[in-house]
C-alpha cells in the first residue's frame, strides 16, 4: 500500500495551535481534540482539565478527558474500528486489520457520516468530524487503539 499524502492541517486545528501557543502550551493533545469534539472554546476546556489535575506540557488521563466530555454535556459512545473497516471498499475491507489516522481522507465516503469521533492512539488524541481529522496526525498512519463517537446530551 503507498504511504499516506501529507494533508494540511484544517483551519480549526491552526486555531486552536495558535491559542496553545498564546499560553505556551504544549502537549495539549487531549485538550485540542476534546475543544473540537464539544464544540467548545480551548481555553475553556484546558482550564477545566487543569482545575481537574491536568498539568501543563504534560500527557492527560483518560478520567480527566472523559471527566471533561461529561461535564461539556457529551457522551462517549465506543466503536469498535471493524464496524468501520467492513463498510470499506472490498479489496481494503478484506486485508486491514486496524484503523489509522489517515483513512479519513482515504476512505473519505465511509467517514464522512456527519458524526464526531475521538480517537486515541498510542499516548495521542485526536478528533475526526464529518470524516476530517482536525490534527497534525492527519495523512500519517498512526494506529487506532479506540475510537468513541461523540454524542452530544
Amino acid at each position: 500500500m503507498p504511504r499516506a499524502a501529507r494533508q494540511p492541517r484544517t483551519a480549526a486545528f491552526t486555531e486552536l495551535q495558535a491559542a496553545a501557543n498564546s499560553v505556551n502550551e504544549n502537549k495539549d493533545c487531549a485538550v485540542k481534540a476534546v475543544a473540537i469534539a464539544c464544540n467548545a472554546d480551548y481555553h475553556t476546556v484546558r482550564d477545566m482539565m487543569n482545575q481537574m489535575g491536568r498539568k501543563t506540557g504534560k500527557g492527560t488521563e483518560w478520567s480527566i478527558i472523559n471527566d471533561t466530555i461529561d461535564r461539556l454535556g457529551y457522551d462517549k459512545v465506543k466503536v469498535d474500528p471493524a464496524t468501520i473497516i467492513a463498510k470499506y471498499p472490498k479489496g481494503h475491507r478484506d486485508v486491514l486489520k486496524s484503523v489509522t489516522t489517515h483513512h479519513p481522507d482515504r476512505f473519505r465516503d465511509v467517514w464522512a457520516d456527519g458524526k464526531t469521533y475521538l480517537m486515541y492512539t498510542r499516548g495521542h488524541v485526536l478528533t475526526i468530524v464529518n470524516g476530517v481529522n482536525h490534527d497534525w496526525t492527519r495523512g500519517t498512519a498512526h494506529r487506532c487503539y479506540w475510537l468513541w463517537e461523540i454524542v452530544q446530551r
